[in-house]
């Protein structure tokens, strides 16, 4: 069920994150951009901010150059780490991305091929470890196109087969074959405007009880489960109210899928809530405040009320750059605040090369960007 709950991190965080617009633009042409942070509390022993390796949430590729809030220089007086180099094509279309660590040691790349349509048809990761190979196949008739991906490595001897359908651009089914021809099979339903309304799980993995009374999770017989594992619901607005997703559980023994995690949409004028309710019963709450531009001013964590938040971030922009945050954390009864500015430095083509982090008067980190143009 790895695939599953990568759909729905997948899905989470593009609920989130369309309701964010981006805090700034890229002009121009760009062929190659390369990032890094350092620590500039020692102003006379200024240092790049180093790392032995990442995690996996830390090698995702960014889909453009443009910041926003969830940026980690903006989630607070944490310096995080920028260590990267990425190379594009004169479509805009990234060829290569690679990561370093250390002394701009290389960790991890990761190269594209692209057809005539700007489809990716082949994408490359290396490391010093290992090469694995994604080759990507379409056919095209009339609206609908069927996009197959066949994974490799052969260190590792791994094998993977995806199948994609498209519709008019929008995926309605994913055929996962792995590499003894178990099918795990996800198919989704729109409504009429074209909002994702429900997605169907064919797994081949049940929970059956052995002799012992253990329970065991796998391939058992060749009837799959069948059911839907997410269910959508959009106001008249076109704007998601409620994703609920279901699935087998422990707690009425894997006899049928029940509730085990939803999310509740609220939209208020300028305001928006999001609250999670989780398989325990517990529950987090997240509120975004807008201004008139759709950039978010306030974030509140971890209450249904704003009054009731523990952490909140308050952004002043200028012009569309965030030039200051206000982090606020209320805890036993005390409360800290933090004054975090941003100084700026551009290009001729009014694109940020350089972001100095400013924590409570004293210039704390640097973060760097050189950009080429075609």
């Amino acid at each position: 069920m790895r695939f599953s709950f990568l759909l729905v991190l997948l899905i989470i965080t593009s609920s989130v994150k369309s309701q964010v617009s981006n805090i700034d633009s890229i002009y121009g042409n760009i062929k190659r951009v390369r990032e890094k942070v350092f620590d500039i509390s020692n102003k006379d022993n200024p240092r790049q901010i180093e790392i032995d390796e990442y995690s996996d949430s830390m090698i995702l590729i960014p889909n453009s150059l443009n910041l926003t809030i969830y940026d980690s220089s903006f989630s607070g007086s944490q310096s995080g780490y920028e260590n990267y180099e990425q190379f594009y094509n004169e479509n805009g279309k990234i060829v290569k991305h690679i990561w370093y660590v250390k002394k701009d040691d290389f960790y991890k790349s990761t190269s594209y091929q692209y057809d005539k349509k700007n489809r990716v048809i082949k994408e490359i990761d290396s490391s010093s470890n290992y090469v694995s190979y994604d080759k990507h196949y379409y056919e095209d008739f009339d609206n609908y196109t069927n996009e197959n991906i066949i994974s490799l490595n052969l260190e590792s001897n791994y094998f993977n087969h995806t199948i994609k359908q498209y519709k008019d651009n929008k995926v309605i089914r994913i055929k996962l074959i792995d590499e003894y021809g178990n099918i795990t099979e996800f198919i989704n339903d729109y409504n009429q405007n074209g909002k994702l309304k429900y997605t169907t799980l064919k797994n081949p993995e049940t929970w059956k009880k052995n002799e012992n009374g253990n329970w065991s999770y796998g391939v058992q017989d060749t009837i799959p489960n069948v059911f839907k594992s997410s269910i959508y619901e959009n106001d008249d607005k076109n704007r998601l109210l409620k994703r609920l997703d279901y699935d087998y559980s422990a707690k009425n023994n894997y006899e049928k899928p029940i509730l085990l995690h939803q999310v509740l949409y609220n939209y208020e004028d300028y305001k928006t809530t999001v609250k999670t309710i989780y398989e325990s019963g517990n529950s987090s709450s997240f509120i975004y405040v807008y201004d008139k531009k759709n950039r978010i001013i306030e974030y509140h964590c971890c209450s249904d009320t704003i009054s009731d938040s523990v952490r909140i971030k308050k952004y002043t922009y200028k012009k569309n750059q965030i030039i200051s945050l206000q982090y606020i954390s209320k805890d036993k009864g005390k409360t800290n605040i933090q004054k975090i500015d941003f100084k700026y430095k551009f290009d001729n083509n009014f694109n940020w090369i350089e972001i100095i982090k400013i924590v409570d008067g004293k210039e704390k980190s640097k973060r760097t960007r050189e950009i080429e143009y075609y």
